[in-house]
């Protein structure tokens, strides 16, 4: 069954947040523009991108930012954001781990090394002042 371009947008903002914290990052600046920059740069260089047809466009960050405004409401997902000056990735999941969140997350197409990837491609993209390491 084909996801809608919500589905597609949430799943992608929780594998991201489950990947930075597979990074060993607690949060990336919160800034629209810089998130939004980064975003773009990790997903035209992430190969599992084309899974989901509905984030395209010249700026596929502007779907990111607004799922993760919307993901700490969110029912049901493993992971989600906290953002205020910093933009803080966590799992919801009381006494999970982020292996373990991981795990739930991934499936036969975008598996947990995949999401990994996207995390790590996406932290790439912030200067060190506009990341705080774990």
């Amino acid at each position: 069954m084909t996801q809608t371009k919500d589905q597609q947008v949430r799943d992608v903002v929780i594998g991201v947040a489950l990947g930075v914290l597979a990074q060993s990052v607690e949060a990336v600046t919160s800034s629209k523009m810089t998130m939004e920059f980064a975003f773009n740069h990790a997903w035209r260089s992430w190969p599992r991108a084309q899974l989901f047809p509905s984030i395209t466009g010249h700026d596929p960050g502007n779907l990111f930012w607004i799922g993760v405004g919307k993901s700490e409401g969110r029912r049901g997902a493993c992971a989600a954001w906290d953002r205020g000056i910093w933009s803080a990735p966590y799992v919801t999941l009381e006494g999970w781990t982020v292996a373990e969140a991981l795990d739930l997350h991934a499936d036969t197409k975008v598996t947990v090394d995949d999401w990994i990837e996207l995390g790590r491609l996406f932290v790439n993209e912030f200067k060190p002042g506009e990341v705080r390491r774990s």
